[in-house]
């Protein structure tokens, strides 16, 4: 199997492609995903939420796309929905409005409140249960038998903290002997939700559900392969006659990569990374002719190798592992370089004097670090993949040469674990 790359000048760009990376990530980010809505009255639909990502704010109205038709709920029309493996509730609840934006925090005195339907995310169900609701901040809910309250903790400019969860959840806990002390839970979901999970053991004999908690799922890689690079040169001046040579060349690469899944339930979202040594190796050559009897020649030769490291959003349009799977990807991708054995030499020649004079390669202007952005589509079949993908690469050099690469990989990427 082989990975391929290919990349290009980004002067034949002719959109911003900090835009059309943007633009392609947003569209990957917002693919549909399979929910099962249970209305008011008991009725089930299921089909696909549109407009609305795992990782996102809590919406307001969630969009269902189901048998051709798009239908929009709020939280009036729903008692819950199931998504991607987590489950949300619809409750009228007092949600806290004051400000906890750090550049407009105030000293206030009271709390500020306001009753609204939401949507709330099912940490824990049970004797008491927990829920979470995200706004431009993460609140945390608490039920115990027909009531819903939000656990309070508020930082204020110059006061102490309101930490009212404490005695909230003493309040909830009071009838567990065994519980422990709830100046030691932390205001976070691991904290609350374990201390949840240990009421209702001590009082029921365990949670009713439990929002899954799914460990980190990362994939390694190694590749290997063969480059073909085309370069090209241009320069004003004495140097605009400068030809490459060669025009092309090849070299063996080689690497790691790895990838992590964005999304619960399916491997179809992935950051991936990648790191490979990549060599570049091309001369340049042009005379300038002062008169019938004098000439300088200039001679460069580059000979570069760079640490090449891709950070990538990699979709994959089948995540089936027994089956071959279309995958498509968009990055960036940051050149650091590791060794540079270049050098440069002119050449004065008056009659029949010769005087040879070393020189800076390409003006000591070789780019140390350089960044560009690449797309690629690709094809995955167990452990093995094979990618075609496009750079819009850097320059090497930019005064007084301007140098560019455009580099043809051919790798082999094997999944290790």
């Amino acid at each position: 199997m082989f990975v391929i790359f290919l990349r290009k000048s980004s002067q034949i760009m002719k959109i911003n492609p900090i835009f059309f990376i943007c633009a392609l990530l947003l569209s990957f980010s917002v693919q549909a995903q399979n929910i099962k809505v249970t209305l008011n009255d008991g009725t089930v639909t299921e089909g696909e939420i549109v407009e609305y990502s795992t990782l996102s704010k809590t919406p307001d109205q969630i969009k269902v796309l189901s048998n051709g038709k798009i239908e929009i709920y709020d939280p009036s029309q729903v008692s819950g929905f199931e998504l991607d493996g987590d489950k949300y509730i619809s409750r009228v609840v007092d949600l806290n409005i004051n400000t906890q934006d750090a550049q407009n925090l105030t000293d206030f005195s009271e709390l500020e409140w306001v009753l609204k339907q939401v949507f709330l995310k099912v940490l824990v169900e049970g004797t008491v249960g927990l829920y979470t609701y995200h706004d431009s901040r993460l609140h945390y809910f608490a039920t115990k038998g027909n009531t819903i309250v939000e656990l309070v903790k508020l930082k204020r400019l110059n006061k102490s903290t309101v930490n009212q969860y404490v005695g909230q959840l003493n309040i909830l806990f009071s009838d567990c002997e065994t519980q422990q002390k709830t100046d030691n839970i932390q205001f976070n979901t691991i904290s609350l939700r374990r201390a949840v999970m240990e009421y209702n053991q001590c009082v029921s004999g365990g949670s009713e559900y439990v929002q899954e908690n799914d460990p980190a799922d990362i994939s390694f890689y190694i590749l290997g392969g063969y480059t073909i690079t085309s370069y090209s040169i241009s320069a004003d001046g004495v140097f605009s006659g400068y030809q490459v040579d060669p025009e092309s060349d090849g070299s063996f690469t080689f690497g790691v990569g790895f990838d992590v899944n964005l999304l619960r339930k399916s491997r179809k979202l992935l950051f991936y990374n990648e790191v490979l040594l990549q060599n570049y190796k091309f001369g340049g050559f042009t005379r300038n002719q002062i008169s019938p009897e004098q000439y300088i020649d200039y001679q460069f030769n580059v000979d570069l190798d760079y640490l090449e490291i891709t950070n990538a959003l990699r979709y994959n349009f089948g995540a089936e592992p027994s089956k071959a799977n279309i995958f498509g990807n968009i990055g960036i991708n940051h050149g650091i370089q590791v060794s540079n054995t270049s050098s440069e030499y002119s050449v004065n020649v008056f009659r029949d004097t010769e005087t040879r004079t070393e020189r800076e390669p390409l003006g000591g202007d070789i780019a140390n670090y350089r960044i560009s952005f690449s797309v690629g589509l690709g094809l995955r079949y167990k452990f093995a993949m094979a990618e075609v993908r496009y750079g819009f690469s850097p320059r090497i050099s930019t005064d007084p040469i301007t140098t560019t690469t455009t580099p043809l990989n051919f790798l082999m990427a094997f999944k290790v674990f």
